[in-house]
């Protein structure tokens, strides 16, 4: 019987290396687990997780900026916030303009040049809340009804108004505008289409003739939409059939030089001019 006993407790002492062994696979799994969460670190959660320890420990508030990779530059994280880079204006151009008073300054600018080109007549400029607008009509800027191709002086109002803007940073749209008479035969389908065209124009004039840089630039058709004045007459029509050339401040703004322009108001047909390009989208072919 003791023999038997002792012969159990034999058996049982040579497997006790199977528990040692065990616990250390288990310990061994435990370990790749952990190593592999580390290398595949949420981008998100570990930028949340510094800003964190990083205003905890931090008197003032700390904006970290997510481009500045997982780890910062410096080798302390406390003392040492993590700030965004600054980029520098471009050389030469004049920061976008914003203010009433700058803004009054380039329509200044924009009212003389026009008038040492003998071309004030042509164009009227107003400005707005967040704009300046330079409106020419397009009986006058262009060769002939329902006609998108620029003429001789539409070309010099043009050309006199882009040696103002390239001194600047501000983006520049340019709208276009018709009456209310229907389109019928010709190049264009529709208003919508003429008035897209026209604006396209007056943008690939400014990016290749003018140098205006293309990224600044951007066409709208308005086709019949946003009258200046009701089309109950042919002066009055002649009036709505308008080319504006809209200086932005750095924030895009509604429609602009209509009396009842409200963002959101109405609809367009939008070009943007862009890579030496500009098509309008939403015009028939």
């Amino acid at each position: 019987m003791s023999r038997r006993k002792a012969h159990e407790e034999e058996e049982g002492g040579m497997e006790r290396w199977l528990l040692t062994y065990a616990d250390m696979i288990t310990l061994l799994l435990a370990l790749f687990v952990i190593l592999f969460a580390l290398s595949t670190i949420n981008a998100k959660k570990f930028m949340a997780f510094k800003l964190g320890i990083t205003q905890t420990f931090s008197q003032n508030p700390v904006h970290v900026n997510q481009n500045s990779g997982l780890l910062p530059q410096q080798n302390d994280l406390i003392n040492h916030p993590v700030q965004a880079a600054i980029t520098p204006p471009t050389p030469g151009l004049t920061p976008p303009s914003s203010g009433g008073q700058a803004l009054a300054k380039i329509a200044s600018q924009i009212n003389q040049a026009l008038q040492s080109a003998g071309l004030s007549q042509y164009a009227s400029t107003t400005v707005t809340s967040r704009s300046v607008v330079v409106q020419m009509l397009a009986d006058k800027a262009y060769f002939a009804l329902d006609s998108a191709t620029l003429g001789t002086i539409g070309d010099q109002v043009v050309d006199t108004i882009a040696g103002v803007l390239r001194t600047l940073a501000n983006p520049v749209r340019v709208e276009g505008f018709t009456d209310n008479q229907p389109i019928t035969g010709g190049p264009f389908t529709s208003n919508w289409e003429l008035s897209a065209v026209r604006a396209v124009n007056v943008v690939q004039r400014l990016e290749t003739q003018d140098g205006i840089t293309a990224s600044r630039l951007s066409a709208i058709g308005y086709g019949t939409t946003h009258p200046v004045v009701p089309n109950t007459s042919p002066a009055n029509q002649a009036e709505n059939r308008r080319i504006d050339v809209v200086v932005l401040t750095d924030k895009l703004a509604a429609p602009a030089g209509t009396p009842a322009a409200t963002a959101g108001t109405g609809s367009g047909t939008e070009a943007t001019a862009t890579g030496g390009a500009a098509q309008a989208a939403g015009t028939a072919p």
